[in-house]
């Protein structure tokens, strides 16, 4: 019996990983097929209820990573991730399409947990796709680009990705945004204290330990936006135990006068990607790191400015037109400034936003997509 087998899903206290299946989930359902869910933390996953949208959740061996990180090669790391991922690729068979949702997972040095999805689906006859990707270019050498290219179809999600793929000779390739900027917004009450102007700031960990100096940069910005509105709501987006936004943010916070500190509120803890889109909507502007913040502040017509470091921000912005918005962490010492300017200009930049959009958002199809609306629906026929 055909089925979907979705993996490179780490959990849903990462709220984009998170965001990405509950826009992708009512698209793979018109397939009318089974979908398995290969996950890390399933107990996240049923506490923000993805386990209700899918068929099964199948966990991972995690007592296997110590063993996996240590190991000399990437044959071996492969090996250790066969073991890991044993239960899910036991599921493999000739009728099975394994789909790849973990957006940025060929980013970073550990792709061999991706590969042995892909290696396995292929010498069982199956099917191999990669949904809502973004790829570091410099990353792509003669061992991934062999495995790119062996995929059925790459669904890279902005055009720096799609061109460095065709630059190695992977042709199977189709643009389109991020699945999260389908995402429906979810109404929520806003956290008390919420008053008037709101700005939202994001902050990450990840970014923090790139950085020495970053955390001045944002205490700096804080500044700023508290200056100029009313409420600046404390928004984060991955709250993984050893990832986790609150921490930092939290260390902004303490560096904040205590005037400043009456005027700051935080997300609900139990708010899902939807809510925290909703919430985000719902700003003046949004000052962030993670892209899926980014991507919930874009399709809602919120103006954005991005603190990256990689190809999926840089891309994604540029794809919109807000280049412009998106700053390196090397050059975070501008964050600051570029925030006052985002704050005077934010009303036109919103403007050119939802122009860009085509004015359509809150669980419209973007017209920036175009066709892709139809591509989607013909992935569904294609796996039938």
């Amino acid at each position: 019996m055909k089925k979907l087998l979705l993996y490179g899903h780490g959990g849903a206290y990462n709220h984009g990983a998170e965001a990405i299946l509950r826009s992708s989930l009512p698209v793979f359902r018109r397939a009318g097929i089974p979908i398995l869910l290969s996950t890390h933390f399933p107990e996240q996953d049923r506490e923000f209820g993805l386990d209700k949208l899918v068929d099964r959740l199948i966990p991972a061996d995690l007592t296997l990573v110590s063993k996996e990180k240590a190991a000399p090669d990437f044959t071996d790391r492969e090996r250790l991730a066969a073991q890991i991922y044993q239960d899910a690729l036991g599921e493999i068979d000739s009728e099975t399409v394994c789909v790849g949702v973990g957006g940025d997972n060929y980013c970073y040095p550990n792709w061999h947990r991706q590969s042995i999805f892909h290696r396995t689906v292929k010498e069982r006859g199956g099917q191999s796709v990669l949904w809502g990707c973004s790829i570091q270019p410099e990353m792509i050498d003669q061992r991934m680009e062999r495995v790119l290219r062996e995929h059925d179809h790459i669904f890279a999600r902005e055009s720096q990705t799609a061109k460095a793929l065709r630059a190695h000779g992977v042709t199977q390739v189709t643009q389109q945004p991020d699945p999260a900027f389908f995402l429906d917004p979810e109404p929520v009450p806003v956290p008390e204290g919420v008053q008037g102007k709101t700005a939202a700031i994001n902050l990450s960990p990840l970014m923090l330990r790139r950085s020495d100096w970053l955390l001045d940069d944002f205490v700096e910005t804080a500044h700023v936006l508290l200056e100029k509105a009313d409420t600046l709501l404390l928004l984060p987006h991955v709250t993984m135990p050893a990832d986790d936004d609150r921490e930092a943010l939290d260390r902004m916070a303490r560096r904040l006068s205590l005037e400043e500190r009456g005027r700051v509120c935080w997300a609900p803890k139990n708010a899902n990607a939807a809510q925290r889109k909703y919430l985000i909507s719902q700003c003046e502007l949004l000052v962030c790191c993670r892209t899926h913040a980014s991507i919930a502040g874009y399709s809602t017509g919120v103006p954005t400015l991005v603190v990256g470091y990689s190809v999926k921000s840089q891309g994604i912005g540029l794809d919109l037109g807000m280049e412009q918005w998106v700053i390196s962490d090397r050059d975070s010492a501008k964050l600051p400034e570029r925030t006052a300017e985002l704050w005077r200009s934010r009303r036109q930049i919103q403007a050119d936003l939802l122009a860009k959009l085509g004015g359509l958002y809150f669980g419209q199809d973007i017209a920036l997509c175009g066709n892709q609306q139809n591509q989607r629906l013909k992935f569904v026929q294609d796996i039938k």
